[in-house]
């Protein structure tokens, strides 16, 4: 179980970092560098989903947190994802 949440942990870290770095790129007007990592936390999302499915297996449940995921990987702000250690990009 303790493997399976830092896995999370490290999904949400790996999503966070990508939408802070979406935030700076559009900062920058950087419209094609915004939309790679839109693609980016959009299979961040899709990878995280199928590796951490939430123990349930019926179908609207699982439907229903993958929009959840989405929703927080498209967010307009990063401070929507909860990250329990909250590392960003170059922290060991």
């Amino acid at each position: 179980m303790a493997a399976n949440a830092t896995k999370s942990d490290s999904y949400a870290w790996i999503i966070r970092t990508l939408a802070v770095c979406r935030r700076e790129a559009d900062k920058m007007e950087l419209a094609d560098l915004s939309r790679l990592l839109n693609m980016a936390i959009f299979q961040a999302a899709l990878d995280w989903e199928s590796q951490d499915p939430g123990g349930n297996s019926d179908d609207d449940h699982l439907e229903h947190l993958l929009r959840l995921k989405m929703k927080l990987a498209y967010s307009e702000s990063d401070e929507n994802i909860v990250v329990l250690s909250p590392k960003t990009a170059g922290e060991v």
